[in-house]
């Protein structure tokens, strides 16, 4: 006979308790990931629950003349508006277990507005095999993995065009040989590299309409005929209305005005 413990049940609970009130996109996400056979299938939340992951989503890397600002990317709505999101702050919830405590702000268009919220960890899973670094250099990981969370990032009630954030996060981490978590940048020379992605969705408090939203560093997930990038992220010229227009001069076009304006702190 199978035993299982109390904690375990409870755990269980919580976990389809919360996968029930994630958008479809996010549910599918998540079953894709999972099932991913570069990972191990034993689920090792418990053991790196004591781990602090806070610093992999503050740190972005940098790619190019880009820094970590202008490499995360996001979009919201099925004609891919470009979002723009920056988390300001994020701390672990002392009174809760795999839960961090968030602050930030997006970004659509003129309208920037300030939300907070939370991200729990869900799975982790280590990664079967440790890739060869560039050029034969070892690479600094003695584990690595991924990690999904879910996210509630709630802008301000009283706010014109607020609304909620919800979804899952994947993070891919490795742990350094002095046993510190490290957000996982080893391959950031590949063509499609991409880490702390999010696949949800954003409710309006006033219409209750959803859209999809998604975002994510040096690549979106899911983003249909967005990205026409081989090398690194690109947006089609048709979608240069909705936001991304000022990202194809700057990037592409190599124009100073429209750089310039890429890397405006448009969050203070």
């Amino acid at each position: 006979m199978l035993f299982i413990g109390l904690k375990e049940v409870a755990a269980v609970l919580t976990l389809l308790v919360s996968s029930m009130q994630l958008p479809s996109e996010s549910e599918e996400y998540s079953r894709t990931v999972l099932t991913d056979k570069v990972f191990n299938s034993a689920e090792m939340l418990g053991r790196y629950q004591r781990y602090n992951f806070s610093p992999l989503w503050l740190k972005t890397g940098k790619g190019g003349m880009k820094n970590s600002d202008e490499s995360v990317l996001g979009f919201i709505g099925d004609d891919y508006q470009r979002l723009r999101i920056k988390l300001l702050t994020v701390r672990p919830d002392v009174q809760r277990p795999g839960h961090y405590l968030i602050t930030g702000k997006s970004k659509v268009g003129e309208n920037i507005l300030p939300f907070k919220g939370t991200f729990r960890l869900l799975h982790v899973r280590e990664s079967k095999t440790l890739p060869k670094g560039l050029d034969g250099v070892p690479i600094p990981a003695v584990k690595m993995g991924m990690l999904l969370a879910e996210y509630e990032l709630k802008e301000p009630v009283d706010q014109q065009n607020a609304g909620v954030f919800k979804g899952i996060l994947r993070t891919n981490w490795y742990l350094d040989r002095k046993d510190k978590m490290q957000y996982n940048d080893i391959n950031a020379y590949s063509d499609h590299f991409a880490n702390n992605q999010c696949v949800g969705s954003w409710q309006s408090y006033r219409t209750k309409r959803t859209k999809r939203c998604n975002w994510g560093d040096f690549r979106i997930p899911n983003d249909g005929d967005l990205d026409q990038g081989a090398a690194e992220f690109s947006p089609a010229g048709k979608y240069g209305v909705r936001g991304w227009q000022s990202y194809q001069q700057a990037w592409l076009e190599n124009n100073a005005a429209a750089r310039q304006q890429e890397k405006a702190t448009w969050w203070k």
